[in-house]
């Protein structure tokens, strides 16, 4: 048999077994390696199949359940850097091993550099709305883009970052009370800091102590910020493996070390998430196996932080995930309620109403420069 015609017939039979395969083996709803949700089998209806909807569910569904998906998406990973491609499934990889998402969920490799500007400038309107109609004071913290903060790392161009905190000084500067935590950040990583994750989106505890400073400030509270020497910095683990290095398929990019800071009070505290009880501000988990969620307990509704005993006021934080990190900080001076602004069971974009009805002193709203750029959520406050 001539040799093409085998090649030609172990090339079927390869995807006669994969057919196999994705038909019998057992299907994961979800991605440990990705730490995402995935496409479980599509149920058919006319109206699915008349809007196209069932098609794309069918496409979502057949790349998420292919058999060997993780191994074929870290060959395709190494395949592409070693011919000198920089980035992977959305995720940049820069100097040491720091990766950062370089595109937006819906953009394609051509529109690397583009954000969109109408969109951007309807959540400031929101966010402007939401200003004006404060019943007491509120300050907006929008935590940055890694690729913005450890810039230095990446062969990339500056234009989208650039541009991106221009549209923010021009629509908020002279009506909002907004952190622009970004410069603080990136002089901090330019010094060998790690204040943000190398695998992950979010910043460290470090990058979170430094957003809770100039918080305390934006309040007219720096005499009351606590200095690091009053935390002991603990390793959970030394493998932690964030979200980045996950969807990119790079798993020869290091773990990193995950850190927590702990004060001396911390067993003083009664915290919550959706009312059940919390063992204080981290879940370690027993298995060794840990994440983002070790702050909190991950994503809740709505998690409260009081200290029995004592009066102190109290303040709503309209929140994402990067505040779980920045409230056991915030908690050594406030009494607080935390809203989880991506709530699927719960709408807290009326913020001026939620802060009320919580009786807030003060409100702080912690919401990432992506989320503005990827959701609807800021144009919603009010």
């Amino acid at each position: 048999m001539r040799p093409e015609r085998i090649i030609v017939l172990l090339f079927c039979a390869v995807l006669a077994l994969l057919a196999v395969l994705f038909l019998f083996l057992p299907q994961s709803p979800f991605s440990i390696q990705e730490k995402r949700a995935l496409q479980e089998r599509p149920k058919i209806s006319f109206s699915k199949l008349f809007s196209g909807k069932f098609t794309q569910e069918f496409e979502a569904w057949f790349a998420d359940q292919f058999p060997l998906r993780n191994a074929f998406v870290t060959v395709k990973s190494l395949a592409g850097i070693s011919l000198g491609q920089k980035q992977n499934n959305g995720i940049l990889l820069g100097a040491g091993g720091q990766l950062a998402r370089w595109t937006l969920k819906s953009a394609t490799e051509a529109e690397v550099d583009r954000i969109d500007e109408p969109h951007l400038q309807t959540a400031c309107k929101g966010i402007r709305k939401a200003a004006e109609n404060a019943e007491c004071p509120i300050v907006f913290l929008f935590p940055s883009r890694n690729l913005d903060v450890a810039r230095s790392s990446f062969d990339y161009p500056e234009n989208t970052g650039l541009l991106l905190n221009q549209i923010l000084r021009d629509e908020l500067s002279n009506s909002v009370n907004y952190i622009d935590i970004e410069p603080v950040l990136r002089e901090k990583y330019e010094r060998g800091e790690p204040v943000i994750f190398r695998t992950d989106h979010h910043w460290t505890a470090l990058g979170a102590y430094y957003a809770y400073c100039e918080v305390m400030a934006s309040f007219g509270m720096e005499s009351d910020i606590l200095p690091q020497e009053e935390f002991t910095k603990e390793t959970v683990t030394g493998g932690f493996s964030g979200t980045y290095r996950s969807s990119g398929g790079m798993p020869w990019v290091a773990k990193e070390p995950l850190v927590i800071w702990r004060g001396k009070d911390d067993g003083d505290y009664l915290v919550t998430a959706d009312g059940r009880k919390l063992d204080g501000f981290y879940t370690i988990s027993a298995q060794g196996e840990n994440g983002y969620e070790v702050f909190l307990d991950g994503t809740h509704d709505v998690i409260t932080i009081e200290k029995p005993g004592e009066t102190r006021p109290k303040l709503a934080i309209f929140k994402d995930s990067f505040a779980n990190s920045l409230a056991p900080f915030l908690a050594r001076h406030f009494d607080l309620v935390l809203f989880n602004l991506s709530s699927s069971r719960q709408d807290f974009t009326n913020i001026t109403k939620t802060a009320k009805e919580c009786g807030a002193n003060a409100v702080l709203t912690v919401y990432s420069v992506y989320n503005l750029l990827t959701t609807d959520t800021a144009s919603r406050f009010q």
